[in-house]
């Protein structure tokens, strides 16, 4: 039986644009697109004038569940994710890490009937659990994060504790999602600068220098070369990572980069302007390295987009002084609507949005058979998109704890209109109609 039909669109499918129908059954998967609508579906909706895409996937948001939730918690940050056209997230919060198989198990217990969307679960690598990368797997974990400097109260790891961490991932086919900083010069760089009293704004990009993060990136990317494990570079700042991943790959490194709009639209002068409400890291460079990453992003020098959401409230930016307030940004609500402008501007075409925060991070998470796609036998995550809609972005407007937004004032075209989870209808027009518990936790396929 035919449960939904959605008709009249612009269809974006790995086999083309066409305008057609899509066909969804009751477990809540495509079954067929058509050329016309069958007239027999439970509920039919018309959606002449919009853009069908599969449902977004975000690799890279904190949720912040279990532990502390002043910041984020998954209510308000799944929601957000709906409302913007995400049907699932990869989650990893540094104030709970999850270590080991029993760690997974007491979270997703927790995660029961607490999200609106599906989500996948990361591990993060530790000293003591470096070998453990197939225990990890088989579990049900994602990805396991590594960071090359201790960040968030994570214990940064060196060069020894990678190889072993990426060998041990190489043998379980397990995916790496590395944050580049090298931990002797930022470490360095804090001391300087704290002896020269320097409180500043400017701090920040000379703490987390451009060197800092490009040291640690040609160590990760030889060692993933050496090691033969998948391995992404998260959050890549500058052109200087996509040129250096490109190096090791073209040599056989099964190696993959990562940015942010935030560092495709945000620079060193306004972090130097605005500080906290600016500080994340790595930060952003000096202008252009924003527009050299479109261009990475468009050549697919950059494979993947993610918002690396990671929250605060504006109080919270608030304490303490530039060392000491928390890095991050919120992202969730804004990532989706600022590629959607991408697309009216020409930066990317359809089918590359979708390539970069869609099907390429449902296949790095392993669960590319079941999202990032418009077709038979997918799950029914359909986002339709008004490309005619403008709109201002607004602190009022995010659904994120945090309740602000870096990208205020900012004018958008293009627009979500609706967002289906398996078939359901979870947000339409801005607003979330589905319950908190209509998403599941998802283990990735084991191959």
């Amino acid at each position: 039986m035919t449960a939904l039909e959605i008709t009249g669109a612009l269809l974006v499918t790995p086999a083309g644009r066409r305008h057609g129908t899509i066909a969804v059954g009751t477990d809540g998967r495509i079954s067929e697109l058509r050329d016309a609508p069958s007239g027999r579906a439970a509920r039919t909706i018309d959606a002449t004038g919009l853009v069908a895409l599969p449902g977004m996937v975000d690799q890279h948001v904190h949720f912040m569940e279990p532990g502390p939730v002043e910041r984020e918690d998954f209510a308000h940050g799944s929601a957000a994710a709906a409302a913007a056209g995400v049907t699932c997230v990869a989650e990893h919060t540094h104030g709970w890490p999850v270590r080991t198989p029993e760690e997974l198990r007491q979270k997703t217990g927790h995660l029961e009937e607490r999200s609106v969307v599906d989500y996948v679960l990361g591990a993060h690598a530790a000293p003591d659990t470096l070998e453990d990368a197939g225990r990890l797997r088989e579990a049900g974990v994602a990805f396991i994060k590594a960071f090359t400097c201790t960040t968030h109260g994570i214990q940064g790891l060196d060069p020894d504790m990678q190889l072993r961490l990426l060998r041990s991932a190489a043998e379980a086919g397990i995916r790496v999602l590395a944050h580049c900083e090298d931990e002797s010069m930022t470490a360095g760089a804090e001391r300087r600068l704290r002896a020269a009293l320097r409180d500043d704004f400017g701090v920040l990009p000379a703490w987390r220098s451009s060197e800092a993060e490009l040291t640690a990136v040609v160590v990760t990317a030889l060692l993933a070369r050496l090691t033969g494990a998948r391995v992404t570079i998260a959050h890549a700042s500058q052109p200087e990572v996509v040129e250096l991943a490109r190096r090791e790959r073209a040599r056989g490194a099964a190696l993959d980069v990562e940015s942010c709009p935030q560092y495709l639209l945000l620079d060193e002068a306004e972090v130097v302007e605005h500080g906290p409400t600016r500080k994340f890291t790595p930060p952003a460079r000096p202008a252009p390295a924003g527009r050299d990453l479109w261009a990475a992003v468009r050549d697919g020098g950059v494979a993947l987009l993610s918002s690396d959401h990671a929250p605060s409230t504006l109080a919270q930016k608030a304490e303490g002084d530039i060392y000491d307030c928390p890095f991050g940004l919120p992202g969730i609500d804004t990532t989706m609507p600022l590629l959607l402008d991408a697309v009216h501007r020409g930066e990317l075409d359809w089918e590359r949005l979708i390539a970069v925060y869609s099907a390429g991070p449902a296949a790095a998470l392993g669960i590319g058979d079941r999202k990032g796609a418009l077709g038979p036998g997918f799950d029914a995550d359909i986002v339709l998109v008004d490309p005619a809609a403008r709109r201002t972005l607004r602190n009022e407007d995010v659904h994120s704890k945090a309740g602000w937004t870096p990208y205020a004032g900012r004018e958008v075209h293009g627009g979500v209109a609706m967002t289906f989870l398996r078939g359901t209808l979870v947000a339409q027009d801005g607003d979330v109609v589905a319950d908190v518990g209509t998403g599941r936790w998802l283990r990735p396929s084991l191959r």
